[in-house]
């Protein structure tokens, strides 16, 4: 080989070289390549920052739309946080609605009050009463339009036969709503 071509071999392989280290180089060192595209997506994430940052009067007066409604709810649910003293006081409720119906109540029972979420507590009051049929349409009407939120969960009606007449005796679970606060988590001390 002369001495020409041993310049032209190391030459050529040098070319090669710094060309595969450029690659590799290029390839497995994060940052160098991809500054373009780390920019681009820096550029969209700042962009989609900036569009929910518009959307903040949006968020806000839905916020406030919420708390509107959850006071609206919260004014339907029945007075008191003791189970049992609302369990009482829904059975006064129920026992003033059928004196103004005219039903006559045989047997009032508080049911297990069951828990919602959201700190939420179900009381129910089975009644049953005694009554015709217009005075059972008078108090079921007056259980639906009183002012806080009173379900009928349950009505069965057994009708017996007394002297050529018929008498309902109508046996309803009536529901009412309470809030009740969570119960704090306790602290134990050290020691």
């Amino acid at each position: 080989m002369t001495a020409r071509e041993k310049k032209f071999l190391i030459g050529g392989g040098t070319t090669a070289i710094l060309i595969i280290g450029y690659y590799l180089v290029t390839t497995y060192t994060p940052g160098l390549s991809d500054t373009g595209t780390s920019v681009e997506i820096k550029r969209r994430t700042l962009l989609q920052h900036r569009e929910i940052v518009s959307q903040e009067g949006i968020y806000r007066s839905r916020a406030e739309q919420y708390r509107q409604r959850l006071q609206q709810m919260t004014a339907l649910l029945l007075p008191g946080d003791n189970p049992s003293i609302a369990g009482a006081e829904l059975q006064k409720i129920l026992k003033d609605m059928a004196d103004r119906s005219g039903v006559e109540i045989n047997r009032r029972t508080i049911q297990r009050e069951q828990k919602l979420q959201g700190g939420i507590v179900k009381i129910s009051v089975n009644i049953e009463t005694n009554c015709e049929p217009d005075q059972l349409v008078q108090f079921l009407a007056a259980v639906e339009n009183y002012e806080k939120r009173l379900v009928v969960d349950e009505l069965m009606i057994n009708a017996f036969r007394i002297q050529r007449r018929y008498q309902a005796r109508p046996n309803l679970t009536v529901s009412g709503y309470i809030r009740v606060p969570e119960p704090k988590p306790e602290t134990r001390s050290a020691g």
